[in-house]
Formats: C-alpha cells, structure tokens, sequence
C-alpha cells in the first residue's frame, strides 16, 4: 500500500453503533476503522470483535463472578471473568498501609484467601489481538471444556483450578473497535500505522512517538492506530499515582486492589519472535528477581515448544520502564509480568532491515499465552508468589 492509498483509507469516518447487552450505549468511533487490502480472512476460532467479547462473557456462567470493570470512552463494557472462590470482604486497609502495619491480615483478610490470585490481563492495546483471541479461546475452554478450535489444555485448565483466576480478555475495547482482526502477514509500515496511528501527512506515529504524547493529539492525526482508548489514552502508561486519567486503567487497579492479586500476566504484542519480557527495575528487588526468573521459565517453554528460533539469555538485567505493571505492583505487591506475542512473524532483529525467517499461524500467534499462563501458574505451586501468610511477605 502506498501513502497516496493508505491515506485514503484513513479517512475520518463513523462506524455504526453498538449496543452492548451489558446495557450501554456505544457510541460511533471518530476514526473510520483501518483497511488493509488484501488481508487474509481470520479463522472462525479468532473471536476479537468487540461484540464477540461481550456476547462470550455475557455467556459465561461457570465463572463464578462477571464485572464490568469499567466503560471506555465510546461506552463499551471492560468485562473480569472470575473463575474459583471470591467471598472475601473488601479489604479494611490497602496494600501500601497493610503492608507497614502490624500484621498482613489487615490487608489480606483473617483467614486469608485458601488460593492465590492471578489476573490475565489481555488487549490493553486494542491492536494487539493474540492475547484476546487467546483468552476468548481460553474462556471458552472453562465453560465448555473444549477451545473454539475443539482442543483441550488439561494441564493448563488443571492449574488454573489451583487458583483463584480472573481474565480481563480486553482492556482497551475502543482501541480494538478500529483495529483489524489480525495483522498476519502485513507490512511493517502497515503494522506500524495500524498500531500507533498516521499524522495527516501519512507519516508514522510510530511506537516511540506516540509515548511523546499524553493523550496522543487527535486533532493532528489522520488515524490514531489501536494503541490508545478512543480519547487517545495509552492505557499501559496510565501509570501516575495521583493522575490516572482513563477509567480502564482505574478498573484494572481497583480490581487488583480489592482481590489482593498475587500475580498478572499482561498480554501484549510486537513484530518479533514472541517472548516474555524483562521486568522493570523499579520494584522490590526480591520481586523483580523472581519475575526475571518466571520470564526465563516462560522464555525456554516458548523455546521448547519451536515458536522461537533463538534462544533468550537467562538472568537479564532489569529495564528501567514505568508503566501500568508498576502501579499494578503497589495495588496490591503482586509480581507484574508482560507478554509479547507476536503479530506475524519470528524476526530475528529490528525491522524492516531484515526479512523474517518465517511467518507464524493463527494457531502459533496465541499459542504463547497458553504456555505463559501455564509456566506461570506452575511456578507459584512450586513457590508461592508472596508469602501471604506470615508478617514476612518477600522472600523465602
């Protein structure tokens, strides 16, 4: 697609309303949803419209809890399946308080909760779709017993029993409400544009660029990607205690306050190999080393499985990002973790200086949630993510 063409299909445009069974109203999109000609048609197991997501959690009933969480701007639902035993009160204090007092029961409850707490945490940006269709595949397995390709994850559902689990299977709905069902096989530029938006001369945001600004200045863009909610909030850096502007990110860190969440898995996207990524270096040390080794854990599993050609070094040095695992990490001292699938290819190295070795199939694009999720909820049996149960919360 040239510049001439993709501006033209940028066009600022309404799409038709929706009305959500949740209730509200959803209100049309500002931008006209991104064309890419020629791309393949998804298969019927890839469910990430965002009326796919609400009919299936509208269908759930084996979860033992479903809450809205919080509304986007364009008034779609932001759905939390529970899966497992959620009884407990709501804390009398919070994690930051509860943590410095006399004792962790005032945060945790007396008795505390028999299981631990993970949260799967997918489509934060809306125009990563690997991690929705995973976790729409993975919820489906819960209530029926079988995926929508027909296929079970015994050891994975097994663990997940072992645990209090809750999915947010899309964060950022608007984002997903202007984004295509995939990006298999697209251009880097296309990828690019369909990710984090054009200005009005055609020219790329670009992944970088569209964090110099805070909301993303709609008024200067021909698209604004599926990056960022329809008022142009990059939910995964709605991270300023004091100033959480967007009602996603909100609902994300009151649902991980109120349950006392162990552990999150954040699921994301790029354009390379898929991995799980290196944790920031601003938590406590005791929880940034246990979750490198988790990411290393998850790391050699994706390896193993043949979904990466190289290996990834173990024990890596921490990065110094902030961004919503952070806050996650203070709501309520859970282990934070983000994985990247990815949206097409296994690239070696930065694009577009290199063709990839190979192109990814729907199957193999979600295919590392599950093995993350599973490694994960391993890990903690073998070890618990925090020690709950005594006033000594890290450490062995």
């Amino acid at each position: 697609m040239n510049r001439r063409e993709f501006m033209a299909s940028m066009a600022v445009g309404a799409a038709l309303p929706l009305l959500a069974k949740a209730g509200a109203d959803i209100r049309p999109t500002r931008f006209k949803p991104i064309e890419l000609p020629g791309l393949e048609p998804r298969p019927d197991f890839w469910k990430v419209r965002p009326q796919e997501i609400i009919d299936i959690c509208e269908r759930a009933t084996k979860c033992s809890r479903r809450e809205i969480i919080a509304h986007t701007p364009l008034g779609y639902p932001v759905y939390a399946l529970f899966y497992g035993d959620f009884p407990d009160a709501p804390p009398q204090t919070n994690w930051s308080a509860g943590a410095s007092s006399t004792t962790w029961k005032n945060y945790m409850g007396n008795p505390p909760p028999a299981k631990q707490t993970f949260l799967l945490l997918a489509g934060v940006h809306g125009a990563e779709p690997e991690c929705v269709a995973g976790t729409m595949n993975l919820i489906q397995e819960l209530e029926t017993g079988r995926d929508f390709r027909g296929k079970t994850h015994r050891e994975l559902t097994d663990l997940i029993a072992k645990y209090r689990f809750i999915i947010v299977p899309c964060a950022n709905m608007d984002g997903r409400a202007i984004s295509p069902d995939h990006l298999r096989g697209v251009a880097w530029h296309d990828f690019r544009a369909a990710s984090q938006g054009t200005w009005k001369d055609g020219s790329l945001v670009g992944w970088r660029g569209s964090k110099s600004w805070f909301p993303l200045p709609l008024d200067k863009v021909s698209y604004p990607g599926g990056y960022p909610n329809a008022d142009g909030y990059n939910i995964m850096h709605d991270a300023t205690p004091g100033d959480i502007r967007t009602a996603e990110a909100r609902g994300i860190l009151n649902l991980v306050a109120r349950w006392r969440v162990d552990a999150v898995l954040n699921g994301h996207s790029y354009e390379y190999a898929p991995s799980a990524i290196t944790p920031s270096a601003v938590d406590l040390p005791a929880k940034v080393e246990r979750v490198n080794a988790i990411s290393d854990r998850i790391n050699a599993a994706i390896h193993a499985a043949g979904l990466r050609a190289g290996k990834i070094g173990a024990n890596r040095t921490p990065t110094s990002t902030i961004n919503l695992n952070t806050v996650l990490a203070l709501a309520s001292g859970a282990l934070t973790l983000t994985l990247e699938c990815s949206v097409s290819f296994d690239r070696p190295i930065k694009p577009p200086k290199v063709k990839p070795t190979r192109t990814y199939t729907f199957d193999e694009l979600m295919e590392p949630l599950f093995i993350a999720v599973r490694e994960y909820l391993a890990d903690g049996l073998n070890r618990p993510f925090l020690v709950r149960g005594t006033d000594r919360v890290f450490g062995d």
